[in-house]
Formats: C-alpha cells, sequence, structure tokens
C-alpha cells in the first residue's frame, strides 16, 4: 500500500460488530498532550503497592475499576492466606505473572505456574498456598460468568490437552477452626467456622468448576497475509468482558483503530522480543474507549506473549494504579514526550 496513506479502521462491539476502513493522508493518533480522566496510560505492575506482599491478612490491591462493576486488582502474596476466600457476587480470573502457587479449592488443589489463567466462578472457596518466595497475579472480578469462548475450540485452545482442574486426591489438609471471608459489593463478612469448609472426601458427581489454561497453550488467530483481528478466548454472557491472546502471530502492523465500545489492557507477559514500547515483564496498557491507536507489529523476531482485556464499561484507575502509571502516547506505547512548553 503506498506509503503516504494511513488506514484507519473504527468498529463497534470490539472486534465482533460493524466496522469501517478509511484511508487518511496521515496519522490520526498522534498527540503532545492529554489533559483529562479518558488518557492512555502504561501501567507497571511489579510498581504497584500489594499490601498482601508484607502482610498476608491484607487482600489484592485494586488498580482499575470500570463502570459496569469490573475489578482489577495486584496480588504479590509470599505467606499463605490465613483465611479461607469465597467471592459472593463475582466470577474471578486470576493470571500469574510471576511465582508458583498451590490454589486448594472445594474439590481439591490446583498447582499454578506463571502464564496459567484461572478460573473460579461466583462463591467457589479456596486458600492460596505460595510455593515460591515471591508470586504476583494479576486478578479480574467480573459480575458475571466468564466461561470459554465456544469458538475457541479447539483451534484456539485444544481442551484435552491444556485444560487443567484441580487434583482431587490432595484435599485440604487444615482442621480445626477456620477464618471464611465472603466479598459482597458492600465489603467483607468474616465467619468464624468451627471446621474447615474445605475439607472433602471426594468428587461423587460431576467436574470442579475450576479450571486453568496457560497462555502459551492458548494460540493466537491470524488471517493472512496481513494478520487481521484477534480473536477472544473467554467472554462473559453480555461480552462486557473479553480475553483475548496478544501474542505475536504472523501478519504485519494493523491499522489505526478506533475501538468504540471497549477500553483495552494489555499486559505483556514475556518476550524475547518487545511489543512496541513493552519489554519488560508485568508492564501493561490502558487505551480507554474511543482514542485513536496504532498498534506495533506484531511479528517481532523471537516472539512475545500478551494478553488482552476488553472491558466494556469506561475504566479509570485507582490511586494505587495512576502511582504506578504514566502517560503514554498510541503508536508503540512508549511513555508520552510532552511538548516543549507544556506544563508537567
Amino acid at each position: 500500500m503506498d506509503e503516504s496513506v494511513y488506514p484507519h479502521n473504527w468498529s463497534r462491539e470490539g472486534f465482533l460488530g460493524d466496522f469501517v476502513v478509511a484511508l487518511r493522508p496521515h496519522p490520526i493518533n498522534e498527540y503532545t498532550e492529554v489533559v483529562g480522566p479518558h488518557a492512555p496510560h502504561r501501567i507497571d505492575l511489579t510498581a504497584v503497592k500489594a499490601v498482601d506482599a508484607t502482610d498476608p491478612a491484607e487482600l489484592p490491591t485494586v488498580f482499575a475499576r470500570s463502570r459496569n462493576d469490573l475489578v482489577l486488582s495486584v496480588s504479590a502474596r509470599s505467606e499463605p492466606t490465613p483465611f479461607v476466600w469465597r467471592n459472593a457476587e463475582f466470577d474471578e480470573v486470576h493470571f500469574v505473572q510471576e511465582g508458583e502457587l498451590e490454589y486448594v479449592t472445594d474439590w481439591g488443589t490446583l498447582a499454578v505456574q506463571p502464564g496459567d489463567f484461572v478460573f473460579l466462578p461466583r462463591a467457589v472457596s479456596y486458600r492460596v498456598v505460595p510455593a515460591t518466595p515471591s508470586t504476583l497475579r494479576v486478578i479480574i472480578e467480573a459480575p458475571e460468568a466468564v466461561s470459554m469462548n465456544p469458538q475457541a475450540q479447539p483451534g484456539m485452545i485444544n481442551a484435552a490437552r491444556s485444560v487443567r482442574r484441580p487434583d482431587p486426591a490432595k484435599v485440604s489438609q487444615e482442621s480445626g477452626v477456620t477464618t471464611l471471608l465472603i466479598r459482597t459489593t458492600d465489603g467483607i463478612t468474616r465467619f468464624t467456622m468451627a471446621n474447615d469448609p474445605l475439607a472433602m472426601t471426594e468428587i461423587v458427581y460431576g467436574q470442579a468448576p475450576v479450571w486453568k489454561v496457560n497462555l502459551a497453550d492458548i494460540q493466537p488467530v491470524a488471517y493472512l497475509p496481513a494478520g487481521g483481528p484477534p480473536s477472544h478466548f473467554a467472554e462473559t454472557p453480555t461480552k462486557d468482558l473479553l480475553l483475548y491472546t496478544l501474542s505475536s502471530r504472523p501478519g504485519g502492523r494493523p491499522p489505526q483503530h478506533h475501538n468504540a465500545d471497549y477500553d483495552e489492557l494489555v499486559f505483556y507477559f514475556r518476550g524475547p522480543a518487545p511489543y512496541g514500547g513493552l519489554d519488560t515483564a508485568g508492564s501493561g496498557i490502558w487505551i480507554p474507549k474511543a482514542v485513536a491507536h496504532w498498534g506495533p507489529r506484531e511479528d517481532p523476531e523471537g516472539g512475545y506473549l500478551a494478553w488482552l482485556v476488553e472491558s466494556g464499561g469506561t475504566i479509570r484507575l485507582t490511586p494505587e494504579g495512576l502511582a504506578a502509571a504514566e502517560l503514554m502516547e498510541t503508536s508503540l506505547f512508549h511513555p508520552l514526550e510532552r511538548a516543549p512548553g507544556s506544563d508537567a
């Protein structure tokens, strides 16, 4: 294509709805200054001050929320939770950025490692036990059920090979009085249980609803020769939340894009290759809906692993998130260089 024109894609419903492609005489995503709450940011997950890193009784630190009640938190737990956790109003998805852990659940123990997505439906009970001195997780709470996209099988995810569930032969060994925390939208309710609620003899019907899949086992979808839009592997019924692999794949640089209906959060898991300006494990970006962006090439030599959250509800960073974030340009996702003379 003529290098003097710049393709631009405007789309509804993320990559699932109506779209129109136009050619522009120059990039339409370049800016030298942005003032206000709807501004793209880089986020360093490792810089979020996760209070559970030093106090095992603390909860994960919230760094972003959506207007539709989606919650994103960071956990850096180094010691087991001194309580059993049960979320009464949200499904949870945990992404393991660093470290190894065991989730002791109602139906046995699930061992997880870096790159794992852990799906914990509403009202599941569990205790987290780190197996390494340090850990780092991103925790997503969604008010709707989160499930695998039916179209992700078998092309993106080979469930028989890559999906794992808790080992029912490895059950909780705790006994006696146990603290149970139940989370609702209006706070935490603490129960003192006479016995461990995770104790189990056996599963006599069905399968555990807790499962995991590793990012490296989710195959990116590409439409040659240019790549085309990515495909999501998990969703909620209203599609207010969509999860994608954004790992390297064949194809060139995508066009400029206006996402009319979704905020986008991209998290860089590891290289060796960078994803534009993202080259440090645990770094991420937030691009609010309706802000034009022009992502970097997705086929660098060596490849990388990354993932994308699309949120229908507009995202806002919390004070804890803003403290670990900086303004960003939306071409290669580098920090924004302010124009000379602009306010610091």
